[in-house]
């Protein structure tokens, strides 16, 4: 028999995603360019590294999106809002004053972040020279840009992709017990948000030296909100872990002009 897109809706789920995750990481280049500014003898034009970035890290989000959603079925883990909208079956039931909560849930994580940000500064080393500490702020509009890329491409990464593969590992390394126990969803939450802090450790060496604070302020920092982001991942949803990501960037990014 045939397969279609309609007997296949992961690897449509998939592939939105993947062209959503591809225009966030389209959306953080002119951020990048601006902590990151390219060499001055790059001969190919900024616009076409730009359209790179993204088809490249389109073309991989695919298939992990595909694989995220069909080892999560088993799991509860999905996307369900996007499911029920390309599939056309009945949304799930999330009160409008959910979804609020969601985003004023993460705006108060990035706030929290920023005030423990204020309570390493005494303890911090001084940032290396000719380090993005040195350098001018980023403009605003830059920052508010890069919070797309949070919000869905790094979602994508980490909660659908690397949570999920995760929590599907240790489900069958636990001989597959018909209902994922507990432990197995905070395992794989907390070792996501680990792995997402220790991923930050080079952009934090190119900034300070690699002192006891800045490893502990890099793992604190970045991973504290993945367990919030992990766990609405695991219990709403992806759509919800992607709202409050995009809510906690923005006033990371508004607020504290990171």
């Amino acid at each position: 028999m045939q397969r279609t897109w309609k007997t296949q809706p992961n690897v449509k789920i998939a592939l939105f995603w993947a062209i959503l995750g591809a225009l966030g990481a389209l959306a953080v280049f002119p951020y990048l360019m601006a902590i990151a500014p390219p060499p001055a003898d790059l001969t190919v034009p900024l616009s076409a590294v730009a359209v790179g970035q993204a088809i490249q890290t389109g073309l991989v989000l695919w298939p992990l999106g595909w694989l995220g959603l069909r080892l999560g079925r088993s799991l509860g883990l999905d996307s369900p809002l996007v499911r029920a909208w390309l599939t056309g079956t009945p949304l799930p039931p999330l009160p409008r004053r959910r979804w609020l909560s969601i985003a004023l849930l993460g705006g108060l994580g990035g706030l929290a972040i920023l005030g423990l940000d204020i309570l390493f500064q005494p303890w911090m080393p001084a940032p290396l020279t000719g380090s993005a500490a040195t350098r001018p702020q980023v403009d605003l509009w830059k920052g508010l840009l890069a919070s797309i890329y949070g919000g869905i491409t790094e979602e994508l990464w980490l909660r659908l992709g690397l949570m999920t593969l995760i929590a599907w590992v240790l489900w069958r390394l636990a001989a597959r017990p018909v209902s994922p126990p507990t432990w197995i969803f905070g395992m794989a939450i907390a070792l996501s948000s680990l792995l997402f802090g220790l991923g930050h450790l080079p952009a934090a060496a190119a900034v300070w030296p690699l002192t006891g604070v800045v490893i502990g302020r890099s793992l604190l920092l970045n991973g504290l909100l993945g367990l919030v982001f992990g766990a609405l991942y695991w219990k709403l949803g992806l759509e919800a872990a992607m709202l409050a990501h995009f809510c906690a960037d923005l006033a990371l990014r508004g607020v504290g002009g990171s």
